[in-house]
């Protein structure tokens, strides 16, 4: 290490020729022991859960703790208290031996092995290797961020502990329509509220309100129900007055959202990545190739890709759609039964729906369905790795040479094992047409 920063010291200052050609060997040198465990902090506190998470007691939607996590299966445990549910005594009657028992459990959260690598050049600049070693440290960053939100959104959405709601009050996923207003609106929101509530959520803050204590839940939605939501008048004026004269606006809680209403914190999550992919909350991707009115091969996202090698490194353009499900393609609706990373195995004119010709960059939604979360404190508990450790590939191969991380760590919904249910979240699916054909 001290060799190549020496090395790197003088050419910086054209000491030594800029032309030394460098390999394995010092790419090796160029990752310091910080590199590793820098990429799983800096992609934690940019991605969207990270920046609602605290330590134990904290009372934030996510509480995180580090541990030994070496190998698959190892677990992190968490200390919980339960609410006093008892009735007390009343009257002269004797107390003695009816105490209610301090609920101090635990809940523990266990831990998968996550690994990732970036390929950089064979031979380079000194210089030049560098700089792919730190573009390496923000693409693997990033890309953690990524991971940890897709996996956070999936631990709440696949739990079956988990209470789920319809849009409008309704009862399924199929009467979700365009016509019956199931479009994310403020009916929603307070139906959202009440569910937390009456399941006893903890709220993420309390205020007062004319001496009265009011518990503060939160809400994350993506960027569809943002819009339908934002363009109903009476709901962005209510905000706007609401955030004018909220206290407290430099809460940790109100860093990124995007308004109050009522008692609901308001959060926006949206894709950035640029290949149509959606997110957990809305799946979505666009048509490749020509979909004939009989075709039961749908092609989506883009052409198949393969590595340096044999294997496949086609992005995942179908990553957050269900294994099996439904699909809408402009006004037909189409069944799948299996589905790769650029495509899915379908049959056609679903729902009483005629089979039509659908071109190239059409959208492809999960029956434009999207879900919406509602949260209170401690709704997701995540085990956090000690001990980050940098990878990379040894040998030679060709023109590339893999540099990565490897760590364990784990996410899952808080559980009340009193009733086995997770009463600090809940779900609701609405319908989501796309506006203008975005």
């Amino acid at each position: 290490m001290l060799q190549f920063l020496r090395r790197l010291f003088f050419d910086q200052f054209g000491w030594t020729a800029e032309n030394n050609i460098t390999g394995i060997t010092e790419i090796d040198a160029a990752i310091p022991e910080y590199w590793a465990p820098g990429v799983i902090v800096d992609g934690d506190r940019e991605s969207f859960w990270g920046s609602l998470t605290g330590k134990e007691g904290s009372m934030m939607p996510v509480i995180s703790k580090a541990g030994e996590l070496k190998k698959n299966g190892d677990q992190v445990t968490f200390n919980t208290i339960q609410q006093l549910m008892g009735s007390g005594r009343t009257g002269e009657s004797v107390l003695t031996g009816y105490e209610e028992k301090l609920g101090i459990g635990s809940f523990t959260v266990s831990a998968d092995i996550v690994r990732h690598a970036v390929a950089v050049s064979r031979k380079s600049t000194l210089q030049g290797n560098f700089d792919e070693v730190q573009m390496a440290k923000k693409l693997l960053s990033s890309w953690f961020g990524r991971k940890e939100d897709a996996d956070a959104f999936t631990a709440i959405l696949s739990s079956s502990s988990v209470e789920t709601l319809y849009a409008n009050s309704k009862t399924a996923v199929g009467s979700l329509n365009s016509t019956d207003g199931d479009r994310f609106g403020v009916g929603d929101l307070q139906l959202l509220e009440m569910a937390l509530k009456r399941q006893g959520a903890l709220p993420l803050q309390m205020k007062k309100v004319n001496g009265r204590s009011v518990p503060i839940y939160g809400c994350v939605f993506g960027e569809i129900e943002k819009y339908w939501l934002y363009n109903n008048t009476t709901f962005a004026q209510t905000v706007r007055e609401i955030w004018e004269r909220t206290s407290g606006k430099d809460h940790p809680l109100l860093q990124g959202a995007v308004g109050i209403y009522g008692n609901m914190i308001l959060y926006d999550y949206s894709s950035i990545l640029p290949i149509p992919q959606g997110t957990s909350l809305r799946p979505e991707t666009t048509i490749y190739a020509t979909l004939t009115t009989t075709a039961t091969t749908l092609s989506v996202g883009g052409a198949s890709e393969t590595g340096p090698g044999s294997e496949d490194v086609t992005p995942n353009y179908t990553q957050f759609f269900s294994t099996t499900g439904s699909l809408q393609i402009e006004n037909e609706i189409l069944s799948y039964t299996a589905k790769g990373n650029n495509y899915f195995t379908v049959s056609r004119g679903a729902s009483s729906t005629t089979a039509a010709q659908h071109v190239p960059n059409k959208l492809v939604t999960e029956r434009n369905v999207s879900k919406v979360i509602g949260f209170g404190a401690e709704a997701l508990f995540k085990a956090m790795p000690q001990d980050v450790r940098p990878i990379g590939e040894n040998k030679d191969y060709g023109a590339h040479i893999g540099l990565g991380i490897e760590a364990y760590y784990g996410q899952a919904v808080k559980v009340d094992k009193r009733r086995g249910k997770a009463s600090n979240v809940v779900v609701m699916k609405v319908y989501s047409d796309n506006p203008g054909g975005v």
